[in-house]
């Protein structure tokens, strides 16, 4: 009978192996995070409100969930109007907001999905 072969040790250059391959998995997860912490630049609009609208469409929502039924009731369409940069927002928002803002107030808002966003 013959001796098998005996492979040498390779266990200091799977080791050096798995360093790099971790530590370069950790890069690549350390860049991914700086670079998607930083928001979206351009996606919110800062702007003066000029009007405010109301208009009443009085609406009782019932909606059934996994928390039962959900009944929600809404007075109405509340609407600020923004001017920012020569141009004129209708923003849909709550009724909390609405009350909360004056004519003349800055209002942050989101960018509406018809323009794109400039890079």
């Amino acid at each position: 009978m013959s001796q098998p072969y005996i492979v040498p040790s390779t266990a200091r250059r799977d080791w050096l192996l798995g360093l790099a391959a971790g530590a370069l998995f950790l890069g690549a997860v350390i860049y991914a995070v700086m670079n998607l912490s930083g928001g979206l630049s351009g996606s919110t609009i800062n702007g003066t409100v000029v009007a405010k609208h109301f208009t009443p469409q009085p609406e009782d929502r019932i909606t059934i969930g996994k928390r039962g039924l959900d009944a929600r009731h809404s007075e109405g369409e509340y609407v600020l109007e923004c001017v920012a940069k020569d141009r004129s927002y209708l923003v849909t928002v709550d009724k909390q907001t609405y009350e909360a803002k004056a004519v003349g107030d800055s209002f942050i808002f989101s960018r509406p999905l018809d323009e794109s966003t400039p890079r």
